[in-house]
């Protein structure tokens, strides 16, 4: 360990580490299971409020506020040190899940999904800051191993048991079972903080105010998309519309420089990954839901179908990391990933038009888990590549970023339609299918751009 390292990473009694590991891993794993369950139970939920309509409100309303606060966790966590943003998102975290399961309609449900969002935008930002102040760099990859563990397992077992807890006990204890058990983890990672001295971790400067604002915008325009956009009159959809290019012109200013318009190197990078983002996780939302509104699944059975998608995620993001850093070969991952996803959404839509069985339907979405193995991993290898020592923590935020901007803006126009072609049945969910097909088209021009040309590599 260098001088600069012992600076950076104060001595840390091995107890508190043990508190820290075990209160942020199971935190991680309770945000997992929430972001994985919620697709399994809210058709459930949305058919019990007469709200199916709205049904994609609650998705867009959890990534909206998580534009807001994963910009704002990072100058929070610089400027005042770990535990008040870390007790601010278990408290939001907790009362999210606690709103949710309490809710009597879809717009009380969908701010609940909204404060979720933010104490999991919180979270995400704060605990791996933590991982900085309480872990030597010789035990960062065992720690970031279990988080990594702590997502995969939720992915695998967390659609079952959330479906089965539906089916027996009600879709709201999938929320309301967890937020007493986060409360208490959140407790044993507070107790890591204790004596904890972060004098050498404070940022001196300002933060950057116009990014701070820009967030702020991008949010509440994209939240009030969500809300207007599945409503029936001109109106609405109109506000919608505009809200959504308020939106766009928000998010110009906290991405890199050139990200929206696919200029190469690292904004071509974060802009794959926006639109890679839009396209799986707006196409997800209505898998489950097309299960159990049209073929009349129970929420179980429902919810294996993303099973089958993470299982061939985990296998793909193993199979990539043999690949090295850099490379042809490297580069040619994310065009490869997204074509695959291209084509399971594809494949998903003909399923729904043709009304195939079930079966047809679960193929073709665990083909999506294949693609975003191969990419997400590789859109972050190639951001680190890229970056300079000391914008390799700004450029990964702006991956996170992405994810959120670009899942939030394609629900919400996903939604519009969706609201006004539910009554057409299994017709209605392929053509919503439509906006991830479009979204994932842009997503393979934009990974073409990052293989570099034979000739111009040769010549380099």
């Amino acid at each position: 360990m260098t001088i600069e390292e012992t600076v950076r990473t104060p001595p840390v009694r091995p107890g508190v580490r043990r508190w820290f590991q075990a209160g942020s891993v199971a935190l991680i794993s309770f945000m997992a299971f929430e972001a994985l369950a919620v697709g399994t139970v809210l058709p459930r939920a949305a058919e019990q409020f007469g709200a199916t309509a709205e049904y994609s409100v609650a998705f867009g309303a959890a990534f909206a506020a998580m534009i807001v606060a994963i910009a704002w966790a990072g100058p929070w966590v610089d400027r005042s040190g770990v535990r008040s943003p870390l007790v601010a998102g278990g408290v939001l975290f907790a009362a999210g899940l606690t709103l949710v399961g309490a809710a009597h309609d879809m717009n009380v449900l969908a701010l609940g999904r909204a404060v979720q969002g933010l104490g999991s935008g919180l979270l995400s930002v704060v605990l791996y800051a933590m991982v900085g102040r309480l872990v030597p760099p010789d035990g960062r990859p065992r720690i970031f191993a279990a988080y990594s563990t702590a997502w995969v397992v939720p992915s695998l077992v967390g659609p079952a048991i959330a479906g089965l807890t539906a089916d027996t006990v009600g879709w709201r204890w999938v929320f309301l079972g967890v937020a007493v058990p986060a409360a208490l983890a959140l407790g044993a990672t507070f107790r890591a903080t204790a004596g904890l001295d972060e004098e050498g971790f404070r940022a001196d400067g300002a933060p950057n105010r116009a990014l701070l604002i820009a967030a702020l915008v991008a949010g509440i325009a994209t939240a009030v998309a969500q809300f207007a956009a599945p409503r029936a009159s001109a109106g609405f959809l109109a506000v919608a519309g505009g809200c959504l290019v308020v939106a766009v012109l928000a998010t110009r200013r906290m991405l890199p420089a050139g990200t929206l318009t696919d200029s190469p190197g690292i904004p071509r990078l974060v802009l794959t990954n926006l639109l890679l983002a839009g396209t799986f996780f707006t196409a997800e939302i209505y898998v489950p839901l097309y299960l159990v509104h049209v073929d009349r699944m129970s929420p179980f059975a429902a919810g294996s179908v993303m099973t089958g998608a993470a299982l061939l995620w985990a296998l793909a993001a193993q199979v990539q990391a043999r690949v090295g850093a850099s490379g042809p070969a490297r580069e040619r991952l994310p065009l490869l990933g997204a074509a695959v996803v291209l084509l399971s959404v594809t494949a998903v839509a003909a399923a729904f038009a043709l009304d195939a069985p079930w079966p047809a339907v679960y193929a073709a979405w665990a083909i999506g888990g294949l693609g975003m193995g191969v990419t997400y991993p590789s859109l972050s290898i190639m951001v680190l590549g890229l970056s300079a020592a000391d914008e390799q923590g700004a450029n990964s935020s702006a991956l996170k970023l992405a994810d959120s901007v670009g899942t939030a803006l394609t629900i919400a126009c996903a939604g519009a339609l969706f609201a006004h072609v539910l009554a057409w049945g299994n017709t209605g969910f392929a053509a919503t299918m439509a906006v991830p097909i479009v979204a994932g088209v842009l997503t393979v021009v934009a990974a073409s751009g990052l293989v570099t040309p034979p000739r111009t590599r040769a010549t380099g």
